[in-house]
């Protein structure tokens, strides 16, 4: 066998390579046009469409294209059980030891930046939350036009749970929830589920799965960007089951309202009530520098703007891989599961005002506001 053929079977199996490599590229975010509409599909769903780098620089590619050709834009994950866990903690955990701050910083930016894209969107945005919506996918959906809430979304921002903070946009949808219902919410990372989180003001309608195809077919067929509205509203339920915290929301506004989380911590212990024990009890296993920072990030971005949020995101979540509490429950949750994870401090009494400054310094804050600025130029 001659040297040229084997040059040129070696030739062809690169190729080869490369096109399959492409393709798996390609396939962490699916696009498709239906004549002048776009359904955009998050397709990771062995991990429940988690947002690695690669898929958020292809949604991100995506959604500028779609935004600028197409007059509407459906958003959906792959399979049945996730819209998008969220962001992918175990590629945090690897940049961080790998390359330090620097790339983790890159790595929130990207997702800040789709964030960016679908809130300042001049076409409307329409996101299926069928199954988990955690973290980066609660944020995604968040910001769009029409939120569709299902019986099996499952709507949380659990970060307190590892010993970090909400971001993508946290800061800005919690503190629009009713009452103190976001400040509950972001200091215990629960979820919500089903029609709670259409109850909760996160979600613009809650339609049965069951439906989903249907409401799919008739926006993409039937609608122009004006009538959306009426067509959603027309296949979305309008008997909606009663929220479930409707009992205790008068506790979670006056326990939650309090200004320390020392104070939320007392209040209730002083309510006594069988929810405020269990409530009170999870948060004194949580990191006791996250739930003070979270409490600040809430109270400061009150009045922001979504821009502002972001950029004070960005700082956040690059200066918490400073300090160990993320990288010991991301260990404890989602590695070594069922450790007990150890924080430092391990107390709240320890938290200095001081620790809790050097969370919001500026980092990559500023760089991340030019990003924004170019994403506008780049879209117009």
């Amino acid at each position: 066998m001659n040297s040229s053929f084997l040059l040129k079977r070696l030739g062809n199996y690169l190729k080869t390579t490369c096109r399959m490599l492409s393709t798996a590229e390609e396939q962490h975010v699916i696009t498709k046009e239906i004549e002048n509409k776009a359904i955009i599909i998050l397709n990771r769903p062995k991990s429940l469409n988690a947002l690695g780098t690669l898929l958020n620089q292809q949604l991100t590619n995506s959604l500028r294209k779609c935004m600028r050709e197409n007059s509407l834009i459906i958003l959906k994950g792959a399979g049945d059980n996730a819209f998008s866990a969220g962001g992918d903690l175990i590629e945090l955990k690897t940049s961080y030891e790998e390359s330090q701050l620097k790339k983790v910083g890159e790595l929130v930016q990207i997702l800040h930046n789709i964030i960016y894209l679908i809130h300042t969107s001049k076409v409307p945005v329409i996101v299926f939350m069928n199954g988990i919506t955690f973290g980066g996918g609660a944020g995604i959906a968040s910001f769009a036009t029409y939120k569709i809430a299902t019986e099996k979304t499952q709507f949380a921002m659990p970060e307190s749970k590892i010993g970090f903070h909400p971001n993508v946009g946290g800061t800005y949808f919690l503190n629009r929830a009713k009452g103190r219902l976001g400040y509950y919410l972001g200091l215990s990372g629960n979820t919500l589920k089903g029609s709670d989180v259409l109850q909760a003001g996160f979600a613009t309608h809650y339609c049965l799965s069951k439906n989903l195809e249907t409401l799919e077919k008739a926006i993409l067929y039937s609608s122009t960007k004006d009538n959306t509205k009426e067509i959603i509203d027309d296949i979305c339920e309008r008997n909606i089951p009663y929220f479930s915290l409707a009992s205790v929301m008068d506790t979670i506004d006056r326990c939650f309202s309090a200004p320390t989380v020392e104070d939320i911590f007392k209040k209730l212990d002083e309510d006594g009530s069988d929810w405020s024990r269990k409530t009170v009890k999870k948060l004194r296993k949580y990191s006791p520098t996250s739930l003070k920072v979270i409490l600040r990030q809430l109270q400061k971005g009150k009045h922001f703007d979504l821009e502002e949020c972001l950029v004070m995101e960005t700082n956040l979540t690059v200066n918490f891989y400073k300090f160990p509490d993320v990288l010991e429950g991301t260990r404890t949750a989602l590695i070594d599961k069922g450790d007990i994870p150890h924080w430092n401090p391990s107390k709240l009494e320890d938290v200095t005002e001081e620790l809790i400054d050097k969370h919001f310094e500026e980092c990559m804050g500023e760089e991340q506001r030019r990003l924004f600025r170019n994403l506008q130029i780049n879209l117009n």
